[in-house]
Parts: structure tokens; sequence; C-alpha cells
């Protein structure tokens, strides 16, 4: 998980797999990047596959930041990946951008 400042903000490259282990760490280093940003984008680039153990902690996150008044944003997505949130109904919940300069706005 690599990690670049942009004007303030947090971009954070996934990569790999995203499960129940990568997930919650991911989960853990996300929620510490909030203590000094109020926006953390989430590029899905370099992810070549998450299950719903995965998801689940994509969720939690998103749960935590959003009662604590901060901003999430997901870009990048693979195909699969647009499908399983569309499928889900969560495309509906989180802020997906097709690029990262999109996010960043």
């Amino acid at each position: 998980m690599d990690v670049k400042d942009v004007n303030g903000k947090k971009v954070v490259y996934l990569s790999g797999e995203i499960n129940a282990q990568t997930g919650q760490s991911m989960k853990e280093e996300v929620l510490k990047l909030f203590e000094s940003t109020d926006t953390v984008v989430l590029s899905f680039k370099g992810v070549v596959y998450m299950n719903s153990s995965g998801l689940r902690e994509i969720i939690d996150l998103y749960k935590k930041t959003n009662k604590n008044k901060k901003n999430l944003r997901l870009c990048e997505l693979s195909n699969d990946l647009k499908e399983m949130f569309s499928f889900t109904g969560l495309d509906k919940v989180f802020k997906i951008f097709a690029t990262e300069n999109e996010a960043l706005r």
C-alpha cells in the first residue's frame, strides 16, 4: 500500500488482493491517515481481487469515516469491482470516480 499526499488529500494505492487479513490492516492504516486529513482517495488500480470479507472492511471504513464527517473516495475500479459495487447497491453509497484526478477535485 503506497500513499501520496496531493494538496492535503491522501491517495492510497491499493494492490493485490483485498480479503479479511489485508482488508483489516488496510482499514487501520487508512484510519490513521484521517488523523491528518479530511479526504482519502482509495485507488483500486492495482487490485486484482476482492472478496466479500474485503468488501466488509471497506464498508466498515466508510461507516467510521462518515460518522466523523470525513471524505472517503474510491477510484479506478476494475470492471469486476464496479460490478460488485453495483450489484450490492454500494455504488449509490460510496463516492466512486473513474480517475484519480476526478476523485481529487
